[in-house]
């Protein structure tokens, strides 16, 4: 009989720790999604301010030479490996992010020519895969 007190005990304080830990972490996944929420929704304002204050950075890079003109220049230069001027527009626009407010150009958009053959391609492929 008292085997059984003891077995009962010790299962009961298991059932309670148990439920505990659990209770925790529901509580801390909980807190850890709340401060994500907010620190996305902070990163989102900073980006509707960031949108709002656009017009007068194009107004500044349209003084500094305007990068349209740049991407037709391009893109009518190409010759027989002519890359579409929706690609080069989207370079443009990659260049005008990473540089910002600092003056640029593109002035010319050439394909890479290096081929990676089969077992290469599989690499890339199999090491950028999301999870």
């Amino acid at each position: 009989m008292e085997n059984m007190m003891l077995a009962l005990s010790l299962l009961l304080a298991g059932f309670i720790i148990v439920f505990v830990v659990l209770i925790l972490l529901i509580i801390i996944i909980t807190v850890y999604g709340k401060i994500i929420q907010a620190a996305q929704r902070s990163s989102k304002t900073r980006k509707e301010k960031k949108k709002t204050a656009d017009p007068v950075q194009s107004a500044a890079a349209a003084q500094h030479g305007s990068i349209g003109a740049d991407v037709k220049a391009a893109a009518s230069s190409e010759g027989t490996d002519e890359i579409p001027g929706e690609i080069i527009a989207v370079i443009a626009a990659a260049v005008d992010a990473v540089y910002g407010s600092k003056p640029h150009r593109v002035r010319s958009v050439k394909r890479s020519g290096t081929v990676r053959s089969a077992w290469g391609n599989a690499g890339v492929i199999g090491n950028t895969r999301p999870f």
